[in-house]
């Protein structure tokens, strides 16, 4: 490795440890040389010992989360449960199949979240982050804002039928063309369907068994 892809690692290296401090103790790293470690570039042999067990560690939690995946996620049911864990069913298959040996953090978090809601026996890594009650509160911000969004978007079609009735034809769009009076109401339904669908979702994983 240069020595700019050395300096670069283990830039990536201290962003991962400073999200998950855990990871100095597992990679070894004295405590003692912790402020000498995260202000200057070790030796590109310490930089390599330390990004391979970091390598090990995720390796060690994939597999762990393969094992418990295959026993409750099938193939085809891959891309139902992505929508319940904020993750793709491609990814989902590929640890399940092994072609994905070792996932970053990110994706091993919300596994392990996702898997302990389901099964408390499974164990979360003291040094995840996330939490199922974390989970929740981002995923219904974004569910909140859009249905503020989607109420501001209501309010401008009830514009729309007021200026429909007084002009007693439909408005027309950009093209030219006469634009259904009822479209934006479809829309938004669609929109209030989907969302219905994500508080279910989130609600049947991260709260239910709770009460």
């Amino acid at each position: 490795m240069t020595e700019k892809q050395i300096k670069q690692r283990w830039i990536d290296i201290k962003k991962t440890i400073k999200q998950r401090p855990l990871l100095a103790y597992i990679t070894g790293i004295p405590f003692n040389e912790w402020y000498t470690y995260m202000n200057s570039v070790p030796v590109e042999i310490e930089v390599d010992r330390i990004y391979n067990a970091i390598l090990d560690d995720r390796n060690e939690k994939t597999k762990k989360i393969k094992y418990e995946l295959q026993k409750v996620v099938g193939y085809r049911e891959a891309k139902q449960f992505s929508q319940k864990i904020g993750i793709s069913d491609t990814t989902i298959r590929e640890i399940i199949e092994g072609k994905k040996s070792a996932a970053g953090y990110g994706v091993i978090d919300k596994m392990e979240i996702f898997l302990n809601a389901i099964n408390p026996d499974f164990e979360i890594s003291l040094e995840n982050p996330l939490s199922k009650e974390l989970i929740v509160r981002d995923e219904f911000d974004e569910i909140i804002s859009e249905i503020r969004d989607i109420s501001n978007s209501l309010l401008r079609e009830s514009f729309e039928l007021k200026d429909v009735a007084k002009k007693m034809r439909a408005n027309i769009d950009w093209r030219g063309q006469l634009i259904e009076p009822s479209s934006g109401v479809n829309y938004q339904i669609s929109r209030l369907s989907r969302i219905k669908n994500n508080i279910e979702l989130i609600f049947d994983t991260y709260i239910k068994n709770n009460q």
